[in-house]
């Protein structure tokens, strides 16, 4: 875990402002109730000080209706799959976040192993294990949407292990390259051999005279097509790495640790929300402008 020292909590109350904002993006604020009494004091001192400047916030409204029917449908008409699936492509995800194998701890001194904090640890991968299979998150460029969890930091926006995590992106598997020729194969097999000339000798040197002759050495390249064949079989039958990062098309890449029924709510109210307020205030330029 990463130690700070003095455990610095008005710089971390500061980065849970960027959680919300910096890396939710605007949108996502402006989609929470809290935003209403906001939004509602920015129109009252707009009135009192440039009544026509509502008009640009009608144009704000409008902006924000548009992109919250747009993420709403995203996550009602995206396929839901499975990791072990393999799907590739734009997919949605569920399930749960653990560590990457061979790491056993992540986060600040004084806080509970985390897999991203604002701040501290934004761009570190991690694991979303559906029950099917395990898909790597690269979450650097991801829009990230978190409600603080149930334990006595209520107020901190971050991902523990065992979570469960909604995802939407576009998921492509690794894998080694097959297409790679047999021959290619048995040639760098048998480079790789000729470096223990010893063991070579010891294993195919049948007659004892410290050399191989040509019937020896048939042998030794029958093996090598042998082994690299058994390679080659092996390695198709090998599940790949299963990675989701940012979309080269620009689509949206998001992480959210909000069950997504709930998520989708949220998008349509704001929806609602945002187009009365759009309608209520153009009304209100139109009424002055008469």
């Amino acid at each position: 875990m990463q130690d700070i020292g003095i455990f610095e909590w008005e710089q971390v109350a500061r980065n849970q402002f960027a959680a919300v904002v910096r890396r939710a993006g605007l949108l996502n604020f402006a989609a929470q109730l809290k935003f209403v009494p906001l939004w509602l004091l920015v129109c009252y001192l707009m009135v009192l000080s440039n009544p026509n400047g509502l008009l640009l916030l009608a144009c704000f409204n409008l902006w924000f209706a548009l992109g919250f029917f747009k993420r709403y449908r995203l996550m009602l008409d995206t396929p839901h799959s499975f990791v072990s699936h393999s799907a590739q492509g734009y997919v949605s995800l569920r399930g749960r976040a653990f560590l990457p194998a061979g790491e056993s701890s992540r986060g600040l001194a004084n806080l509970p192993v985390t897999l991203w904090i604002p701040g501290y640890i934004e761009d570190q991968p991690f694991v979303l294990d559906d029950g099917h299979g395990r898909c790597l998150l690269y979450p650097k460029q991801a829009e990230i949407i978190t409600s603080p969890a149930d334990t006595y930091l209520d107020w901190l926006h971050a991902i523990y292990p065992g979570q469960e995590l909604y995802v939407l992106g576009d998921m492509h598997t690794l894998k080694t390259d097959y297409h790679q020729p047999l021959r290619h194969r048995v040639t760098e097999l048998l480079s790789r051999w000729k470096l223990k000339p010893k063991v070579l000798l010891e294993t195919y040197d049948i007659n004892g005279d410290g050399r191989l002759d040509e019937e020896e050495w048939q042998a030794v390249c029958k093996t090598a097509e042998r082994v690299a064949q058994e390679d080659f079989i092996n390695e198709q039958h090998t599940v790949g790495t299963h990675v989701m990062q940012q979309s080269s098309g620009g689509r949206l890449f998001m992480i959210t640790n909000l069950p997504p029924a709930r998520l989708a709510h949220r998008y349509r109210r704001a929806m609602w929300m945002h187009t009365t307020a759009w309608l209520g205030l153009m009304l209100i330029v139109y009424s002055a402008n008469l």
